[in-house]
């Protein structure tokens, strides 16, 4: 069940096309993506991105903060000991 919870996210596929292209129930594939997830939660490391792709970030919902730190996988590591603002940081990052 976890190597076709794999080769569905692999896919590209919505999870009802996916389920009914391999003739599984939709009640069996939830089941399997439940356990799956759980499998996941588990885990302590979790899977990066490839080297050289970024992530998404939302930032919170304040006008800014202090003491923030970004590390970065490469080891690189950006410190604030200051108030930034969100914006401030939307351009830093969008650059």
């Amino acid at each position: 069940m976890m190597a076709m919870i794999e080769q569905w996210q692999k896919s590209g596929l919505r999870q009802k096309d996916f389920y009914q292209q391999h003739n599984i129930p939709a009640h069996v594939f939830y089941y399997w993506l439940k356990c799956f997830k759980k499998q996941q939660d588990g885990k302590v490391i979790k899977q990066l991105p490839k080297a050289g792709s970024f992530i998404k970030l939302q930032p919170l919902h304040i006008a800014s903060v202090n003491n923030i730190e970004i590390r970065l996988p490469n080891g690189i590591q950006i410190l604030f000991n200051s108030q930034v603002g969100v914006d401030y940081l939307k351009a830093l990052t969008s650059q």
